[in-house]
């Protein structure tokens, strides 16, 4: 089989291995399609790292070509899946609580992290969500990006008739856009892109604002809200000036949610007066857990949330550098890569 190693900043090399044979309790899962993440964008570019060489990739969606012997669930050989790639001990407090997306040995030396950027995958059960074979496999892809959008809404508590703010109108912020619609929230999106605004309105937005004169902006939003502001706000841009603008449009009460990452560790811009007197809950969102995984898929099932238009381009394995500076440069929604040829 083939795989794809980061074994530098900005170098990718294709090796050729052996397919690895799942133990009695693992599955082989033949890799479909894998979309490039920030994560792998980051890491590439050397913004991150994690270790070296190491093959990327953690958006994948394929098919079960072996299970062993002692696998407990029903999973089959044929089944179509999508793989949720977080190591969880489930023994944890932060498992144990329901955060096993902040589990505490997820990072621990000697596990496997990311590793989709190959043709075929030994996996654990617990890392596979069947789905219905009318999904494609390159929208399935999503299943695992849209989680984390929903884990962000759930930590904003957003709910129905409420109206959020996402700010970044990139992939992660218009799939923020799709799940929050799915979920009956009013939804204004800004950006300083007029042709991402545009695609946000065409996604179904009902509203897209330049965020370019901050002011303008601010005295838009107040009067769509009737001088109240936003029940919440999602960051999706590495902004700061975003987070500080947010808080001028939040109502009393409102959630702020930092769901981007930053390369570098920006202080909060927001003065601790303000949070307090109009007592702002501050979060954040880091990855998702099974639950949010197992919403995710079956959003992508039922066709509640459709994500097609997102998807830019897609590169053969062999092309992968190509894939990757196509997602760095800013002109793309989501890349993804076919495994097979």
């Amino acid at each position: 089989m083939r795989s794809v190693y980061l074994t530098e900043p900005r170098k990718l090399e294709i090796r050729q291995e052996e397919t690895p044979v799942p133990r009695d309790h693992e599955l082989l899962v033949k890799i479909a399609y894998c979309g490039i993440c920030t994560l792998e964008q980051r890491l590439y570019d050397g913004e991150r790292k994690i270790y070296y060489p190491i093959i990327p990739g953690h958006e994948a969606s394929g098919t079960v070509v072996a299970v062993g012997s002692e696998v407990m669930t029903s999973v089959k050989v044929g089944d179509h899946v999508v793989l949720d790639l977080v190591n969880r001990c489930h023994s944890c407090p932060a498992c144990l609580s329901g955060n096993s997306n902040l589990c505490e040995n997820r990072f621990k030396k000697g596990q496997r992290v990311l590793g989709a950027f190959s043709e075929y995958m030994v996996v654990k059960p617990e890392q596979v969500q069947v789905i219905p074979d009318e999904l494609q496999l390159d929208q399935a892809a999503f299943a695992e990006p849209l989680s984390c959008c929903i884990r962000s809404l759930r930590k904003a508590k957003a709910g129905l008739g409420d109206t959020v703010l996402v700010s970044g109108a990139g992939t992660m912020g218009l799939l923020h856009v799709k799940a929050a619609l799915a979920m009956g929230v009013r939804v204004i999106v800004t950006d300083i892109a007029k042709s991402r605004l545009d695609d946000a309105l065409a996604m179904g937005a009902d509203f897209a604002l330049d965020a370019s004169d901050s002011q303008v902006f601010v005295d838009t939003l107040r009067s769509l809200t009737h001088g109240r502001g936003v029940d919440s706000c999602i960051i999706t841009t590495p902004s700061v000036c975003a987070v500080e603008t947010a808080a001028k449009v939040l109502a009393p009460g409102g959630t702020l949610n930092i769901y981007t990452s930053y390369g570098d560790k920006p202080v909060l811009p927001i003065d601790m007066n303000t949070i307090h007197r109009n007592e702002f809950v501050i979060t954040g969102s880091e990855g998702r857990s099974e639950y949010d995984f197992n919403t995710s898929v079956r959003a992508l099932a039922n066709g509640k949330v459709v994500v097609d238009d997102l998807i830019s381009r897609i590169y053969p394995l062999d092309q992968a550098a190509q894939a990757v500076e196509a997602a760095l440069s800013g002109k793309t929604y989501r890349v993804l890569l076919k495994m097979e040829e």
